[in-house]
């Protein structure tokens, strides 16, 4: 038996973010992390092998693939026999660049070290218990959004309160997002911020493009000099999306703050 490749659905980039209004080439670069939890295959004794599958792909990737499509897809390997894991990802790589039309990165991880890779959020502001606030917005609102004057060099922010819903399913996509911001002459106010995050509680969108419409969003309020938007998607049918945008496309992975690299690599609550 070999696992189907016909099974992924490849999704283009450009009409979402032609409904954003991002205009191509677009002027951030970022890259999309996805962590599969059901991962299995055959060894050659017939034995079955289990793993936790990393996957990356830039953001420039002119593809997505729709999570279930990817779910049903790894699920095609659970018969199929393969000398290594090494063996099984290389074909996983095949598969997913020839869809993606870009290079992909995958790496395996046993449960044990996996397992010890939270989330600390010691830096960051905490936006979700702000006193006095009053939400009334629950369907998308860039217009929420309010700029203060600059008071900080650079500044953290982080919420749990993010809750969208697939396109394709209507299925509720719960997620924290963390924001990491040098501002120019303007900061984002905090309250706005999270008025707005709570307005995507009924908006339907894939994850990568809220995660760019919320970019896109702060950026048209506060332009500033460099902001990082990190989605932490709770992870749905053996799988959790974690979009990373960085503004401007200059602005690289190397460049942040070790407090917030090392949330690409860590688990949330909800993962």
């Amino acid at each position: 038996m070999k696992p189907d490749a016909s099974l992924l659905e490849p999704i283009p980039r450009s009409k979402g973010r032609a409904s954003i209004g991002w205009i191509e080439p677009v002027p951030f670069n970022g890259k999309d992390c996805w962590n599969a939890y059901e991962f299995s295959f055959l060894d050659e004794r017939g034995v079955p092998e289990v793993a936790i599958l990393r996957i990356e792909y830039s953001s420039d990737s002119p593809y997505l693939i729709e999570s279930k499509s990817l779910k049903i897809y790894l699920n095609s390997y659970a018969m199929c026999t393969f000398k290594d894991v090494h063996g099984a990802i290389s074909q996983i790589i095949r598969d997913l660049s020839a869809h993606l039309r870009a290079e992909v990165d995958i790496n395996a991880k046993d449960a044990r070290r996996f397992s010890n890779m939270f989330t600390v959020t010691d830096t960051f502001s905490f936006i979700d218990d702000l006193e006095n606030l009053e939400v009334n917005s629950y369907e998308y609102s860039p217009e929420l959004l309010k700029a203060t004057e600059s008071k900080e060099s650079e500044y953290f922010l982080y919420s749990n309160l993010l809750k969208s819903n697939c396109p394709l399913t209507g299925q509720p996509d719960w997620a924290s997002i963390y924001l990491y911001i040098e501002p120019d002459k303007y900061s984002i106010d905090s309250a706005s911020l999270l008025n707005y995050i709570v307005s995507y509680r009924t908006h339907q969108e894939f994850h990568e493009e809220c995660c760019e419409r919320i970019l896109y969003d702060i950026v048209e309020v506060i332009n500033p000099q460099k902001i990082a938007v990190l989605c932490k998607y709770t992870r749905r049918g053996g799988i959790d999306i974690n979009p990373l945008r960085l503004f401007p496309r200059d602005f690289t992975i190397a460049q942040l703050p070790d407090d917030f690299k090392q949330l690409i690599y860590t688990r949330d609550f909800r993962q």
